[in-house]
Parts: C-alpha cells; sequence; structure tokens
C-alpha cells in the first residue's frame, strides 16, 4: 500500500515538475534537477563578480537567510546556556560542524531542528535543514574561484517517500536561490595593472544600452557568449530579458536597440591622482551644469520619459541618479505627475552663479527621512542599482531595504 502511494506521488509530482518547469524563465543561474523513487536533488549553480570571502560572509550569516533562502522564515541558533537572552543569541553561537540550530519556515509549523555538518572556510558550507515533520534536506553551498570571481554551487538532496518535495516549486521559487543571495553580495571589481603597478586601459567604452544592443544581436545570431561575459549583474539581466523579448517578436530587436548600434565607442582613459590625494570628478559628462539638482533631475527624467535612458546613467551621484530613476517609477505608475522642463543654462551661466568655497548647496544639504530613503533605494534596487544600498553603513537599514527587494519581487513573481 505505501509502495502503491509513493508511486503515485512520484508520478503526480514529476507530471506538475514538467509543466512548472516548461514556463518560460529569464535566469542567471545554470539550473539541474534530478528525481528518482525515494531521492531527489536540485543543483543551482551561479557565478559571482566578488572574491570567495564576501561570498562566504554571506553564506555564514544565519540571521540573514529568510531574506533570501526561499521557504526559510527564520533560522534561531541553539546556545547551551543559563541565561536565556543568550540562548538564540548568534553571539554566543558556535558556529562549527555539529552545532545545532532551529528553523522555521513559511507555514503554520512549528520549529525544526538542524545542523550545521560540514564547515571549510572559503570553500564549502553543508546544512541539514528541516522544512516540515516528513521532509529533510541536506543543503551544500560550494565555492570554486575563477579569473572572472567566484562560482557558487548550491545542491539540495533528500530521501525517503516524501523525498520529491525538494522539486516542489522548484522552478518559481527555489532556483532563485543564489539570483537571491546576490543582493547581499558586495561586487569585487578587480583592476588589471601592468608590471609597473599602474591600471591598464580598459579600452572602448560602451553605454549601458550599447552593450545590451550588441549581446542582443549576438544572441539572436545564436551566440550567447557575449551575453555571458557581461561582468555587471543588472546589465546581463537587462540583455538576457531583452533577447527573450526580442526571440518573442519574431528575432526583432526594440527601436532604441536599434539605434544603439549605432554608437561610437568612447576611448577616454581614467586619470590617475597621487597617492593620498582624492580624484574630483569633473561634472557630469553630456549634461548641462545646472545650479539646483532638481531641476538636473527634472531634466533628466523628462529625457527619460521621452525615451533617452542614457541621460540618467550619465549622472555621477549615486544619490541624485537614484532619485531620477525612482521619479522616473512614480510617473509611469501615475503616482505623481511629469515636472516641467527646466530652462538649459547656457555655457557661463552656471559660473556666474557659483557659490562660494565652503558654502554647501541648499539642495544637498536637506536631510532625508529613514521612509523616503528606503522607498527610493528599494525602487532603485528594483532596477538593478545597488550602489547606494551597498555603501549604506548601517547594517540594520541595509537589511532592511534588501529584505523588501526580496519581498516585493515574491510579490511581483520575478
Amino acid at each position: 500500500m505505501i509502495l502503491t502511494i509513493a508511486m503515485l506521488a512520484f508520478f503526480l509530482v514529476t507530471v506538475l515538475f514538467i509543466l512548472d518547469a516548461s514556463r518560460e524563465q529569464v535566469l542567471s543561474s545554470e539550473v539541474s534537477t534530478f528525481l528518482q523513487p525515494f531521492a531527489a536533488e536540485t543543483i543551482v549553480k551561479h557565478r559571482y563578480n566578488a572574491r570567495p570571502d564576501l561570498i562566504w560572509n554571506a553564506l555564514t550569516e544565519l540571521a540573514h537567510y529568510n531574506f533570501w533562502f526561499p521557504g526559510v522564515l527564520r533560522i534561531l541558533p541553539m546556545v547551551e546556556t543559563d541565561r536565556y537572552v543568550h540562548r538564540y543569541s548568534f553571539d554566543k553561537f558556535n558556529f562549527s560542524p555539529g552545532a545545532v540550530i532551529r528553523l522555521r519556515p513559511f507555514s503554520l509549523s512549528p520549529t525544526f531542528k538542524g545542523k550545521i555538518i560540514s564547515v571549510q572556510e572559503n570553500k564549502q558550507l553543508a546544512l541539514e535543514m528541516r522544512f516540515n515533520p516528513v521532509h529533510k534536506e541536506t543543503v551544500v553551498f560550494s565555492l570554486e574561484p575563477s579569473p572572472e570571481g567566484t562560482t557558487v554551487t548550491c545542491r539540495r538532496t533528500s530521501r525517503g517517500v516524501f523525498s520529491w518535495i525538494t522539486l516542489w516549486g522548484f522552478s518559481n521559487n527555489k532556483s532563485k536561490i543564489l539570483d537571491n543571495l546576490g543582493y547581499f553580495i558586495p561586487e569585487d571589481i578587480i583592476e588589471e595593472t601592468d608590471g609597473d603597478g599602474e591600471v591598464k586601459e580598459a579600452g572602448p567604452q560602451y553605454s549601458r544600452e550599447a552593450i545590451i544592443a550588441r549581446a542582443v544581436q549576438a544572441g539572436l545570431d545564436g551566440n550567447m557568449d557575449l551575453v555571458n561575459e557581461i561582468p555587471d549583474k543588472p546589465t546581463r539581466g537587462m540583455a538576457k530579458a531583452m533577447l527573450v523579448q526580442s526571440k518573442r517578436k519574431g528575432n526583432i530587436m526594440p527601436e532604441h536597440l536599434v539605434k544603439a548600434l549605432s554608437e561610437e565607442p568612447s576611448t577616454t582613459a581614467p586619470s590617475t591622482a597621487p597617492e593620498g590625494v582624492k580624484k574630483v570628478e569633473s561634472s557630469d559628462s553630456g549634461l548641462p551644469d545646472f545650479v539646483n539638482t532638481e531641476d538636473l533631475i527634472s531634466y533628466v527624467v523628462n529625457k527619460a520619459l521621452d525615451g533617452d535612458d542614457e541621460s540618467i546613467n550619465a549622472i555621477k551621484d549615486k544619490a541624485t541618479r537614484g532619485k531620477a530613476k525612482a521619479m522616473v517609477v512614480k510617473i509611469k505608475r501615475g503616482s505623481i505627475d511629469r515636472p516641467e522642463v527646466p530652462e538649459v543654462p547656457t555655457s557661463g551661466s552656471a559660473s556666474a552663479v557659483d557659490a562660494e568655497p565652503g558654502v554647501p548647496d541648499p539642495v544637498s544639504s536637506e536631510v532625508e527621512s529613514e521612509e523616503n530613503l528606503i522607498s527610493r533605494l528599494v525602487t532603485a534596487g528594483l532596477d538593478g542599482n545597488m550602489d547606494e544600498i551597498n555603501a549604506l553603513e548601517s547594517r540594520v537599514l541595509r537589511g532592511k531595504i534588501k529584505a523588501a527587494i526580496v519581498k516585493e519581487k515574491r510579490v511581483r513573481g520575478l
């Protein structure tokens, strides 16, 4: 009787998984699944532009698993101590093989016991995790350094009659586990240097839209190498999304990408400064020299609504660029009205009204409230801009913003 029920369940899960996996998705991870009677396994592989130690720090932060690990509501440490305040404190937790943890899943179930199986610093982390009374998984994260960064492999295996639960919801949520983790890993940009220690010239530089256009064009011709080799994760994701969109339209690229193919590359080499001297960036290239930051935002927002996204990307100040992108999103949603186009200053008019040295700009001196900051950075994170979020000094505030981004992506089904 039990064998019959198991075989029926295996057949049903196989059918449902095939239907679930047949949905067209855009994933930046390599995924594979294996299912057989009384055993199941899923493998997700992802490449990050970061050192192994940065990824290891994110993997060992068990308190943050509820932000990026699908199905985990909370993980608590189990500390043997007489003081109650230390029983569930990660500050007193001994992160080593055999240490016991408590996992609370996204359900009405109570917490379940788990444990740390293996810890090899910057190489491998193995956990035993139970999500319900009848299902237990062994989760192994393996880190492998590469010239481009680090390749992380997440292998989840289970055995028993209910092992098929490992595959349940894999296509929708579980396959995005390493995509979610990427929001908590700062990108580590390594500049190539020559023998004298000076930075090598990067060569011709294209805008983000031009990079996407050339990658999509190569993808339509069957060459995915140009897409997969884009180092910036948001740009790579946008290129893959535009490639799927172009294929749906009969291998026809959008008009703005066709125009971007004719863009001429910029060969400007980065300037160097002596050690200990902070380099001051010049004004935003290609943009009028506005005195008021709000006028600059209104100008680039109107340009973006007219189809010119490069005006916003040309802003070098992260905070100003984030405000402009957030305003564009709000206008498209209908939350606010489109601002008026400011008067473009002529050359020399801005210098006549320049502030005296040491006098702060009234706009830049405004203090942004925490609620507005979180709302703006969540919107920027959904657009793929994580620079300002990763630059926040407050660890608590940074965690709140990243958690809100992950939750919003789950709501939207991204």
